[in-house]
């Protein structure tokens, strides 16, 4: 029987566990997943950077997945951040829903982080990293960083 008075259980779109509320995010501890808003990774990007970054999507196309929040099939894309005069495109396809954000497998966060971490004039301990690869001696830092996205995005 289905209590009225408790929020529904969200799915999640790549493992079909129960995800977890974390502040405005829904993560999931079963494959490491990351459901955020757009405002949210704005935040994320402007933290490591000092800039209010804008978002473009290429190569849209409707994927398999589902929204957790809405169950409409999301889109998948590539995401485009323009950071004042530069672009920078991070490799993974990701999947989106217009209405409630960006779902982040596994690492793909630590992969939107890693491409914008260094420009800017950011305060963030990731902004010291140099590398385009996180190095060994990089995941403390890193790791940080994730904890204050619910433990996950790629560690």
């Amino acid at each position: 029987m289905s209590d009225p008075y408790r929020d529904p259980q969200l799915i999640c779109p790549a493992c079909q566990a129960t995800l977890r509320a974390f502040q405005s995010r829904q993560v999931c501890d079963a494959c490491n997943g990351i459901m955020m808003s757009i405002e949210d990774l704005a935040l994320g990007v402007h933290d490591l950077t000092s800039i209010t970054p804008t978002f473009e999507y290429k190569d849209d196309k409707l994927g398999a997945r589902r929204c957790p929040h809405c169950s409409v099939l999301m889109m998948q894309c590539k995401l485009r951040i323009v950071l004042e005069d530069e672009v920078e495109k991070p490799r993974p396809e990701l999947d989106r829903c217009a209405a409630h954000g960006i779902w982040f497998d596994n690492t793909e966060l630590a992969k939107v982080f890693e491409k914008v971490a260094g420009k800017g004039h950011g305060s963030g301990e990731a902004h010291k990293t140099k590398s385009r690869e996180i190095g060994e001696g990089d995941q403390g830092r890193w790791s940080a960083m994730f904890k204050k996205f619910g433990g996950h995005g790629g560690y």
